[in-house]
């Protein structure tokens, strides 16, 4: 797999993080909630994504 495509897996991921971090200072929970279920979904999409790609090579 390129690094490229890792790379911008992982930044994404990072991004979701500091939005999160962001959101929490502010204290909106509900919005944090529904971050945290993009995080979990991004993470489990993108170990997938790896993995097929893994396979091709």
């Amino acid at each position: 797999m390129s690094l490229t495509v890792r790379t911008t897996l992982c930044d994404i991921r990072d991004d979701l993080h500091a939005l999160r971090r962001m959101v929490a200072a502010r204290g909106h929970i509900e919005t944090i909630q529904a971050i945290d279920a993009l995080i979990g979904v991004a993470e489990a999409e993108a170990v997938q994504a790896i993995r097929r790609i893994d396979q091709l090579a």
